[in-house]
């Protein structure tokens, strides 16, 4: 249910698939996100001072599944991005987007040089694919089934993921999926796990939709020569513990001679669940316009 001051709209981007969105706070800037299901709780200090707008991608969280998998892909979430611009009437927005939702969020801003006023982009993919994520994603088979895992390998032996696949898609997050992410073992409490409820973020769904059509539609991608166009602000941020490679952080600043880099002390993937006290405050500062001591160049 939204909370107080909050609400809720769909956005039908083509027949048959709606986007789930939404809308909270006030203020003269508003800051768009995608990954609505798993980011809006976390981020929802940043709605005291403008209006956050969450939403959903297709076939995730609270928007429709999509059964026609030809239409999923970064184009799609590209257009419906602005899409839900449109719908909103958000002319010049903030956009904030966490791991793969950043290759949205920059594609969008580079296809749309006028629309966006500042980005953030946290946990972001390098500028290229070739050498920083060549081999970085698991197969199918070895993320809904890991190996290594046997409480999981058990429950699905019992059928859990069937019968009650809300319960195992928590105890997948908390077995397999966050000690990936998180900066140290005990953060996996760290993160709230009600978006498990949702029958798109059931592992076997969404696992497949990312692996099979929405990484692979990225293809051999290379954005260096495309990033000196850009000349909105941006601010990348890593955690400490996944801080990447100084050549990738080194591309990016080839190519955004201007962008401010974030290194949240303490965290891995997820900064805003490890290290919110560190990650939303500079957050804040760089949507403001304002310097503010956490933000470091790498």
């Amino acid at each position: 249910m939204p909370g107080a001051g909050e609400h809720e709209v769909d956005v039908e981007v083509e027949p048959g698939v709606r986007l789930h969105v939404s809308v909270s706070g006030e203020g003269a800037q508003a800051l768009v996100v995608p990954n609505a299901a798993w980011l809006k709780l976390a981020l929802a200090p940043l709605a005291v001072r403008r209006r956050l707008v969450c939403y959903d991608t297709r076939g995730r969280g609270r928007s429709s599944a999509v059964e026609d998998r030809s239409r999923l892909g970064v184009a799609f979430d590209v257009a419906d991005l602005a899409a839900v611009c449109r719908r909103l009437d958000l002319a010049h927005p903030a956009v904030l987007a966490h791991s793969h939702h950043t290759a949205t969020a920059l594609l969008f801003a580079l296809e749309n040089p006028l629309a966006v006023e500042r980005l953030v982009l946290v946990g972001p993919y390098g500028p290229r694919r070739d050498p920083w994520h060549v081999d970085d994603l698991p197969s199918l088979g070895e993320m809904i089934r890991p190996p290594g895992a046997p409480r999981l390998g058990a429950l699905r032996a019992g059928r859990v993921h069937r019968t009650d696949p809300r319960s195992y898609a928590r105890e997948w997050m908390r077995e397999y999926y966050l000690p990936l992410q998180v900066g140290r073992p005990d953060h996996v409490d760290l993160v709230p796990l009600d978006a498990c409820d949702l029958p798109n973020e059931f592992p076997e769904r969404w696992a497949a939709d990312f692996l099979e059509r929405v990484f692979p539609s990225l293809g051999d991608w290379d954005w260096r020569s495309r990033l000196p166009s850009l000349s909105i602000p941006v601010l990348l941020v890593w955690g400490e513990a996944e801080h990447p490679a100084p050549d990738m952080v080194r591309e990016w600043r080839l190519g955004l001679p201007h962008a401010e880099v974030l290194v949240v002390p303490g965290s891995g993937h997820l900064p805003f669940h490890e290290n919110p006290g560190a990650f939303l405050p500079a957050v804040e500062a760089f949507l403001s316009g304002a310097h503010h001591s956490a933000v470091r160049h790498a």
